[in-house]
């Protein structure tokens, strides 16, 4: 067996995989999520809920009115049911799965949000 052949061979891979890493980066929101978000697509008479935990059913922490800027963001998820649960889920269920949602802190108080209400602010 000829050993700094197979090591040789390893090295080549690594580089290989490095180059192919720096050519093909990852999208800018994946490495790079906003800071701030701000409140979009919430009409002037209603309010964002922003919940204890990423789904639609979960309980109200607070509501958050429209067009507020500065909501400090904490990182971001979109939940992944298994396959059994999707299997028992209605319809409106695996709907509320699909989506994004934001964890965000509002006047000191952190919950998640629905990413399609959300736009990066500066």
């Amino acid at each position: 067996m000829d050993t700094p052949n197979i090591r040789r061979g390893a090295g080549i891979l690594t580089a290989s995989a490095l180059l192919i890493a720096l050519c093909h980066p990852l999208p800018a929101s994946a490495d790079d999520p906003p800071q701030y978000w701000a409140v979009t697509g919430v009409a002037d008479n209603d309010t964002l809920h922003m919940r204890d935990v990423p789904h639609g059913d979960s309980r109200i922490l607070a509501d958050i009115p429209p067009k507020t800027r500065g909501l400090k963001g904490l990182g971001c998820l979109k939940p992944e049911p298994s396959l059994d649960r999707w299997m028992t889920m209605t319809a409106d269920e695996r709907a509320n799965a699909k989506l994004e949602w934001c964890r965000v802190d509002y006047k000191g108080r952190q919950g998640w949000v629905a990413s399609r209400f959300l736009r990066p602010d500066k």
